[in-house]
């Protein structure tokens, strides 16, 4: 929250659940639990309480039929945007999965739960029981300390936060959950200066490679030129992405200040060079290329 105060993201992979439990309100275990695609290990005990949530409605059959349908990693295990699962009955996923913390590890949700099997039979124990440990027994301590530090970082306001949901507390502490970003933001957004101009060849360039740069690419980008792999709330507007020519006669590979979030870009001859050299800086980096830049 301290970074929060001073304008940064924090890209921890927080749930809405854990911001809901932050507020002191009920965490719904269908929507709270570890989901596929959440980016948090636990997957298929979120599968396993939407599928006790739909039964419960009414929306589908018993719990023998829905575990029985050859799709159902398709309906409770498909991660949004990602390749289709292979097809294959929840028994696949069940047969590797004991009573602990995540179905395949972790800590045991009762006594002597690394051997008990999860099946149709016991799933609304397991379920309960894992919804116990993820959203209240198991976090309490942490949840208290969290709260604690809360409260010494931002002091009598702290209080302001319940003036927003939980969601909202997470795009703000976390920033977005996907990096989304348009050929008119771009051309707003981007702001140049060391001799680019916004009709500049390499800008151009660099704004059509960023155009066609797929989720994983452009938060691998966003890390490369700030640090953090997601857009604050705002997007492109609230970043202030600045682009320069590198100083460095003969550079090679695109820099960044990441701090200031500036991306130094050599005065490359074509778009393939251009995207090219971009991607090998983004995908080899295991850090910024911050020496000797200017200011």
């Amino acid at each position: 929250f301290s970074a929060m105060r001073e304008g940064f993201v924090v890209p921890l992979p927080l749930t809405p659940g854990f911001f809901q439990s932050l507020l002191g309100g009920r965490v719904d275990w269908a929507t709270g639990l570890p989901q596929p695609g959440d980016g948090v290990v636990g997957e298929f005990v979120g599968a396993c309480a939407r599928m006790v949530t739909d039964v419960d409605r009414g929306s589908v059959g018993s719990l023998e039929e829905v575990a029985a349908d050859p799709e159902w990693s398709r309906k409770y295990m498909q991660p949004p945007g990602e390749e289709p699962v292979a097809p294959a009955p929840f028994s696949v996923f069940a047969d590797a999965a004991s009573f602990l913390e995540t179905g395949a590890g972790g800590a045991p949700l009762c006594h002597g739960g690394e051997s008990r099997n999860v099946g149709v039979d016991n799933l609304r124990e397991f379920v309960q029981l894992a919804a116990d440990f993820w959203l209240d027994n198991g976090v309490r301590r942490q949840m208290v300390a969290f709260r604690r530090g809360v409260y010494d970082v931002l002091g009598q306001d702290a209080s302001a936060l319940w003036a927003f949901t939980a969601v909202e507390l997470r795009r703000l502490l976390c920033g977005e959950d996907e990096v989304y970003w348009t050929e008119k933001e771009l051309e707003e957004h981007i702001s140049c200066g060391g001799g680019y101009t916004t009709t500049s060849d390499q800008i151009r360039w660099l704004r059509e490679e960023m155009l066609e740069m797929q989720q994983p690419l452009r938060a691998k980008f966003l890390e490369f030129v700030t640090s953090c792999p997601r857009l604050p709330p705002g997007g492109l507007r609230e970043l202030r992405l600045s682009v320069h020519p590198d100083p460095v006669v003969g550079a090679r590979l695109p820099r960044s200040r990441a701090c200031v979030h500036r991306l130094f870009l050599p005065r490359y001859v074509s778009r393939e060079e251009l995207a090219s050299q971009l991607h090998e800086a983004i995908l080899s980096s295991g850090g910024h290329h911050e020496h000797n830049l200017p200011p």
